[in-house]
């Protein structure tokens, strides 16, 4: 373990410096994808950082997950001060904090910030790219251990390696790097979505997708189904499809009260929560989504196999193609999408919760 005078300050290397080092990089990381980012760098960093910023150093990282809090959202202090101290109590030489958590910065959301003197940094995740966040992030992370171990001569190494980055003037003191991109409200959206993954959503939902399945067996074997998916317009069943969806997306908001109300007039409250209500929707809606065309496909291979066409055409009073098979597997989803939703009722709001809002629900479930 580095002695406390090394703990007390960042490491500088000298260039009459000969003796190889090994830097101890420790990644804090919340639960969810930004431990899956760290645990994927801490693999793929020391090669990349072999030979930067000169001959001679091994760097090793070590990878923490576990709930950080951070100051803004009322319930904890700074990540990079978490970070900091972390790296102390660890013997780290440096320690990052990938955090879930959107940070922005007159208007533009916060990438990362580092403070030398501290040997600490923060990455958002969210404000990394939707597609492939990890390749991102890594270049991120190397510039800034390299910002950090250079000192005030750095340059602008991290710019280089990520071209949409840019400096800003931080509000605290200590910061030395705050790094924002562009991009605004919508790419932080998508990031925090991303985060989430509402992909993941239908397995989080058991009540709802066995009620749903309840529902589409009982519609592919009922004949009035039959008969009135023979007799709906195109045009019908997609309301029939709008209407299931956000019937579903509307029930688990309002019974399981996923939308949250700022508790004070401070903008960035106000804000932050405008943000937080926009990607649960948007998760719950792509989720949901996901849900259907799945559920879509399955309700038409399974009717076309159970389907008689002799009994399917006898009951329409015409004969029976592909198209009626894709009615039948249309009306019925939408169907078991509205039963869905009432089984989805019989989830626990912290299932429900979890689902939705991942780590961020995990960390603030006590003040709900």
């Amino acid at each position: 373990m580095a002695s406390q005078k090394a703990l007390d300050r960042p490491i500088r290397w000298e260039a009459d410096d000969s003796q190889e080092r090994n830097v101890l990089v420790g990644l804090l990381a919340d639960p969810g994808l930004p431990t899956e980012i760290a645990e994927q760098l801490a693999e793929e960093l020391p090669n990349i950082l072999a030979d930067q910023p000169r001959d001679g150093m091994r760097y090793t990282f070590t990878v923490v997950s576990e709930t950080l809090r951070r100051r803004g959202d009322g319930r904890g202090e700074r990540l990079i001060d978490v970070a900091a101290k972390r790296r102390t109590r660890e013997g780290w030489d440096f320690a990052i904090c990938l955090t879930d958590l959107p940070v922005h910065k007159d208007g533009r959301p916060v990438v990362a910030e580092l403070s030398r003197e501290a040997g600490a940094a923060v990455l958002v995740v969210p404000a990394l790219k939707v597609l492939n966040p990890a390749e991102q992030a890594r270049d991120i992370i190397a510039g800034l251990i390299l910002e950090w171990a250079a000192g005030d001569g750095a340059g602008d190494r991290l710019e280089d390696r990520v071209t949409s980055l840019h400096r800003v003037e931080p509000q605290d003191d200590d910061i030395d790097l705050q790094l924002t991109k562009s991009g605004g409200q919508l790419r932080m959206l998508l990031g925090m979505v991303r985060v989430n993954r509402p992909w993941r959503l239908v397995l989080g939902l058991r009540g709802a997708l066995a009620a749903a399945l309840a529902t589409a067996a009982f519609g592919l074997v009922s004949a009035p189904v039959w008969q009135v998916s023979g007799a709906m317009s195109t045009a019908r069943l997609w309301i029939a499809s709008v209407v299931s969806l956000s019937a579903i997306v509307g029930w688990l908001i309002l019974n399981h009260r996923l939308w949250q109300h700022p508790r004070g007039t401070d903008p960035r409250e106000r804000h932050r929560i405008r943000l937080y209500n926009a990607a649960t929707l948007l998760t719950l809606a792509i989720g949901v989504l996901v849900s259907y065309v799945v559920l879509l496909i399955g309700n038409l291979l399974t009717g076309w196999f159970v389907v008689v066409p002799d009994v399917f055409s006898h009951t329409i009073g015409r004969p029976v193609s592909f198209a009626d098979y894709v009615r039948l597997a249309w009306l019925v989803s939408s169907l078991a999408t509205i039963g869905g939703a009432l089984g989805s009722g019989l989830e626990s709001t912290d299932t429900v919760r979890s689902a939705t809002w991942g780590t961020r629900y995990r960390k603030n479930r006590k003040n709900y």
